[in-house]
């Protein structure tokens, strides 16, 4: 009997891991690969960089987190995991080191502009390694989902 439960909770275990990601999955442009839109990954990196950069003041990008406002500077986007998720929204991962010294995992998503690539959300996904959400498809669309 104690066999059979922890194989039950072993395999529900495993479902929930299938069924959230970390990141939203979608079209991953190359280098070499353009994307239907025309953008490859330098693309992307160059306007998510330059979103981040347009919202920094001296070199340090805030982000607020309920009572916290974060000072960031940007360590590294993630080139395999910028991803165009709809026909027209881009998805982009980042790492930012804290002025007190912490890893901040923030994930970003651009909308097409009309040959530019405009930031329309940014929101804090881990500290330190630890996520606060993670990603779920429901009905097509990926969603946020709080990591328990």
């Amino acid at each position: 009997m104690k066999r059979i439960v922890i194989l039950l909770l072993t395999a529900v275990f495993a479902a929930g891991f299938a069924f959230a990601q970390e990141h939203p999955e979608g079209e991953h442009p190359t280098d070499k690969k353009v994307a239907k839109k025309g953008y490859t990954v330098d693309d992307l990196d160059k306007a998510i960089r330059a979103a981040i950069a347009a919202k920094e003041t001296n070199g340090i990008y805030q982000l607020k987190d309920g009572d916290k406002t974060w000072d960031l500077k940007l360590d590294k986007v993630h080139r395999e995991r910028l991803s165009r998720i709809d026909e027209s929204t881009y998805f982009a991962c980042t790492d930012f080191m804290s002025s007190d010294s912490h890893t901040v995992d923030v994930d970003f998503f651009m909308k097409d502009g009309g040959g530019t690539r405009v930031m329309t959300d940014g929101t804090l996904h881990k500290v330190d390694g630890k996520a606060r959400y993670s990603w779920k498809e429901r009905d097509g669309y990926w969603v946020r989902v709080t990591v328990e």
